[in-house]
């Protein structure tokens, strides 16, 4: 039998091993194996195709003028295996790349060159799942230093299971590469407000100059520094400044002139490193050639109605403060914020809603993560009390210190969040991506309950943390389809978010492999017709069906009848989100329908009589009656989409893509039957 004090030796080396190092580098590593294996099955999302062949680009001929609106760094970095390798490569002699046409050099690059996409996508993904590998060790050890090895591991447990983390963590995109450099950028910058020397200012340049070259929100960082500098000041503690000799700063005016040269040459390094990742260039384009090379849109519209953002580019531009590509971007992310279509439960607007973000944020966050973040609040406030009791002191004083410990999260989120609640681009849950990682630090502190002499606390918390798991993996490999129970589940998910926060084009190789399950590939029996949200190519991926509008464009036989069959609707078609005719089916979209419809009605009736054909293209024209049969099929899908939102799918592949089994007599009523959402609002 065990002495007790060999019993609790024994417990405190199981708390050690499960809390230390050697546990965390173990569960980040899983975290990158569960992100990446993920996506073996998973077609390219929408931005993938963009990034990855901008990024090989940008390594192969120096060049930056395709996708400059996104960041150089996480492309130049998930391409770059690519780039070691041998693939073949577009011609860059071409219309598509004098233009800057990264969505037509991708297609060739991905589908056309005989290039293994799979492999490509696989190694791209995982080489961003590194950056969400340092990520998780960051939270790891940024909590640790906060809460101790227990909290430090709720912390990371919470991240590498979280199922947006595990989502949007192994995409080619630039969302992680900016959670990643934004939480250290923001660590950095309060050592630095604490401590200057040499070494730490350098450092925290070279950070914030990989931020910078991360993804345009890296601006942010501007307020969330002048906010952090602030709160540095009113603490009036002193400063202690490494350069040179050792010494305290006490005075504010005097910290204040330090800080001002601080900035100074935060600032230089912060331009050395985005001039370095364009080459040191100002041009975006290698080889220019007047008249022939142009970037994807006129400078003029890229600037044009963005107020002072936009003059201040128009000045950087012509000063050559930044390399021209990067400004170019900046521009363009500016003007497409302006206003983009975008859908929350059954509304659709072109400016969107405050509280977008904090909806998606409570639905497709784990629960058991919600709780354990209240659970961290209420366990910080208890801890701190009994602190203040012990010290006979007043209870906010320690709370303000903790407050005080923790302000460059606090500060990041409520900055983040400020723009969040204010911004018009409502289109994706994963523009949230960079505050979660300074919620699961913060939620750390929940360790304040292990603390405590209640062993009910000790077994809740490890159920609360258990649940999380058990969250994650009951939607694996669907990790970007999660949507907890509070809404639904994500069988229901899109009649309330679609687009990144859902459907991004990911699930064309379930869609096969469902078609095949149910024998209608390669038949002809049974029509199956595809509306698909996407950059993937169906074809790439054996599916034989009549493709009805989508996003990309693909040709279509637009003069094609619609029949009783399988209908394979992406969720953001369904909810006519990026059709012509967007939102509900409102009587002015039926009175145009109406109108098409009685044209090509009258033209099909001359397809017996060559000559009354030929009279009636020549009365309007051939471009008339080509751009007539394309609205005819964009608005006939439209109004097939509102019929469909009636009615409940009869199966789901990867929940992105809804399956409607429709029969004759279904068709005719949904292209000329009564429609429920002719009562419906037009989009705001």
């Amino acid at each position: 039998m065990a002495l007790p004090n060999e019993t609790s030796s024994w417990r405190r080396r199981a708390i050690r091993f499960a809390t230390g190092f050697p546990m965390a580098v173990f569960l980040v590593v899983l975290y990158w194996g569960m992100g990446v294996s993920s996506q073996v099955d998973k077609s390219p999302t929408f931005d993938e195709v963009a990034h990855l062949t901008a990024g090989y680009t940008y390594w192969l001929a120096n060049d930056y003028r395709l996708h400059p609106e996104n960041g150089v760094l996480p492309q130049r970095w998930a391409a770059l295996p690519l780039y070691v390798g041998e693939h073949r490569v577009p011609s860059l002699d071409q219309p598509s790349w004098w233009k800057s046409n990264v969505w037509a050099i991708g297609e060739q690059f991905f589908h056309r060159e005989g290039n293994d996409l799979d492999a490509m996508l696989l190694q791209g993904r995982a080489m961003i799942a590194l950056l969400g590998l340092g990520l998780g060790l960051v939270v790891y050890g940024w909590s640790r230093s906060l809460f101790g090895p227990i909290g430090g591991m709720i912390s990371l447990l919470l991240y590498t299971f979280c199922p947006t983390i595990l989502a949007h963590g192994s995409l080619i995109t630039s969302d992680m590469a900016i959670a990643l450099m934004l939480t250290v950028s923001m660590w950095c910058l309060w050592q630095l407000l604490h401590r200057v020397s040499w070494y730490r200012v350098l450092g925290t340049g070279l950070v914030l100059g990989l931020l910078v070259v991360s993804k345009m929100s890296a601006v942010l960082v501007l307020p969330m520094a002048l906010l952090l500098l602030v709160v540095r000041l009113c603490a009036k503690r002193p400063l202690l400044v490494e350069i040179g000799s050792s010494h305290q700063v006490e005075g504010t005016t005097t910290k204040l002139a330090v800080f001002a040269g601080v900035g100074m040459a935060l600032v230089l390094i912060a331009a050395v490193v985005t001039w370095g990742a364009y080459g040191f260039r100002y041009s975006a384009f290698n080889v220019y050639e007047p008249g022939r090379d142009s970037l994807s849109r006129g400078w003029d519209a890229v600037v044009s109605g963005t107020g002072p953002i936009g003059s201040a580019v128009e000045f950087a531009r012509e000063h050559r403060v930044l390399p021209e590509a990067y400004l170019f971007g900046f521009g363009a992310v500016i003007q497409n914020a302006q206003a983009r279509v975008a859908f929350l439960n059954g509304e659709h607007g072109l400016t969107g809603w405050w509280y977008f973000f904090p909806y998606a944020l409570l639905v497709k966050t784990p629960v058991p993560a919600l709780i354990l973040l209240a659970c961290a609040m209420i366990g910080a406030a208890l801890h701190f009390r009994s602190e203040s009791e012990r010290r006979a002191c007043a209870e906010w004083v320690p709370i303000i210190e903790g407050l005080y410990q923790t302000a460059p999260l606090w500060v990041l989120l409520l900055v983040y969040w400020a723009f969040a609640l204010t911004s018009n681009l409502n289109i994706g849950h994963r523009h949230l991506l960079p505050t979660y990682p300074a919620m699961f630090i913060l939620a750390g502190a929940a360790s304040y309950w292990c603390a405590m002499r209640y062993q009910i606390a000790h077994v809740a918390l490890g159920a609360i943390l258990v649940w999380h798991l058990l969250e994650s993996v009951s939607i694996r490999p669907h990790y970007l389809a999660y949507f907890n129970r509070l809404d639904g589940g994500p069988s229901q998910a899109y009649r309330h978010l679609v687009d990144s926060s859902l459907d991004w084009g990911q699930d064309l190789p379930g869609l096969k492999r469902w078609l095949d399950q149910q024998g209608l590939s390669g038949q002809a029996v049974t029509p199956v017709y595809l509306s698909y949200f996407g950059t993937g190519n169906p074809d790439y991926y054996g599916i034989d069906a009549i493709l009805l509008p989508g996003f990309s464009p693909r040709l279509l036989n637009e003069r094609a009848p619609l029949a009783g069959g399988v209908y394979c609707v992406s969720a953001s078609m369904l909810q006519s989100v990026y059709l012509h005719a967007r939102g509900a089916w409102v009587p002015a979209y039926e009175q145009a329908y109406r109108e098409v419809l009685a044209d090509v009605e009258r033209y099909n009736r001359t397809s017996s009589n060559s000559e009354a054909r030929l009279r009636l293209v020549s009365e309007k024209g051939e471009g008339f009656w080509k751009n007539r049969f394309k609205r005819y099929s964009q608005l006939r899908t439209a109004r097939l989409m509102a019929y469909l939102r009636q009615r409940e799918p009869d199966d789901q592949v990867g929940y992105s893509i809804l399956i409607y089994r429709l029969s004759d007599q279904d068709i005719q009523h949904a292209l000329d039957g009564p429609l429920a959402e002719l009562s419906g609002r037009a989009l705001r």
